[in-house]
């Protein structure tokens, strides 16, 4: 039973870092990132730990510091910096270098603890340095600032992040279990999210459609579709702008084009043209 729970950790926790990748390379915002670290650091933990359930335990000292050098450096800075994307905090902030220096400092000390003998088990201080600590700051964060998360796009999704959060931290002590069954959740809540804000664009959320004459005659881009369609929902450029994973001044300037294209001055003489179509 262990070996299946490890192995569909491995599996979700896998095909979750790459959808996250994808996100980001489809989005270009650095949450995107942060939680393709995460899911990259459970794919680990998880690899890891199916490897050692079948094979044994590895005991090369080399291994054992590079691979939790390896993992403490993605996953303090992963867990961190998605606390911080959470709450609103600026990309260029004073806070966001020193999670990054703790980060390659964890990393350092892992490294440079192949040759501190006296230390009989490294992975046990990189555990509570790379693991526990950043997930303590990332929960902490999240539970401070917990009004800041209203204002953001995952409006939806913050009471099963924070709850499947506290419940790992508590349970680990309990099941054995638990930390996978978590990377496994956490993996399918990573597919839902996926879904909402990908495949369920404003085109999937409503049968509108644009006719074909239209799109032809004003040159309307796949991305201008999505944003008049999204205007008919009533949405204002802050809520096109969380939809689109994009700034309001990237808003604006697809606006500025369709009206520009369509050769309206706003949104209402847009929707008329619209209609006579």
């Amino acid at each position: 039973m262990d070996e299946l729970i490890l192995f569909a950790a491995c599996l979700f926790s896998f095909s979750a870092a790459l959808i996250s990748l994808l996100f980001f390379l489809r989005f270009k915002k650095p949450f995107f990132f942060h939680v393709f670290l995460i899911t990259s650091a459970f794919f680990l933990i998880s690899g890891n730990s199916f490897y050692v359930a079948v094979h044994g335990a590895i005991t090369s000292r080399i291994f054992i510091c590079v691979f939790g050098g390896l993992l403490s450096l993605i996953f303090s800075y992963g867990i961190v910096s998605f606390s911080l994307d959470f709450i609103h905090v600026s990309p260029a902030s004073r806070i966001r270098k020193i999670v990054l220096a703790y980060s390659a400092a964890v990393f350092v000390f892992s490294l440079s603890l192949i040759f501190i003998k006296a230390m009989e088990h490294p992975s046990f201080v990189l555990n509570i340095l790379g693991i526990w600590v950043p997930t303590a700051v990332s929960v902490l964060l999240g539970i401070l600032f917990f009004k800041r998360i209203n204002t953001g796009v995952f409006k939806k999704e913050k009471w099963l992040i924070i709850i499947l959060s506290l419940a790992n931290l508590v349970l680990t002590f309990v099941l054995h279990e638990v930390p996978f069954v978590f990377i496994i959740s956490v993996s399918i809540l990573i597919y839902h999210i996926f879904y909402r804000f990908y495949f369920s664009s404003p085109i999937a959320k409503t049968e509108r459609s644009l006719s074909p004459d239209f799109i032809r005659d004003f040159s309307i881009t796949k991305r201008e579709q999505e944003i008049i369609l999204a205007l008919l929902d009533g949405k204002s450029n802050k809520e096109l702008a969380e939809t689109f994973f994009v700034t309001q001044k990237t808003i604006e300037a697809h606006l500025a084009n369709i009206y520009r294209k369509i050769g309206v001055k706003n949104r209402l003489e847009l929707f008329s043209r619209l209609k006579n179509n």
